[in-house]
């Protein structure tokens, strides 16, 4: 389950590359957006972030107009949703909570 959630998604783009004999879709380029829309209570902002993936669909044996806007969609990854948006979106919006020392004398630990 998505750490930010609800999440919405979009498709932005659909792009098929279609069989000519027979007009049945090979694979679907997507463009998804996803967005998050805050939670003021716990002062995380609003974001969105766009993802794409290329689905092999040509087992389905179906037309352009067999498909969906909500199938093409849930071609998208599921680990989009459960990782990448997450560290996407906290990366680009939390404050960091860690940090590297770059000076740090290794000849002050004991042997």
């Amino acid at each position: 389950m998505a750490k930010y959630s609800p999440l919405t998604k979009t498709l932005k783009k659909a792009v098929p590359t279609v069989r000519a004999s027979d007009n049945v879709v090979k694979r679907w380029e997507i463009e998804v957006v996803y967005a998050y829309a805050g939670d003021a209570d716990n002062n995380l902002p609003a974001w969105k972030n766009t993802y794409s993936e290329s689905e092999d669909v040509e087992y389905l044996g179906k037309t352009v107009d067999q498909f969906t806007k909500s199938e093409l969609v849930d071609f998208m990854s599921p680990m989009i949703e459960n990782h990448i948006f997450e560290a996407h979106y906290e990366s680009q919006n939390l404050p960091a909570t860690e940090s590297s020392d770059g000076n740090f004398n290794v000849n002050s630990l004991a042997d």
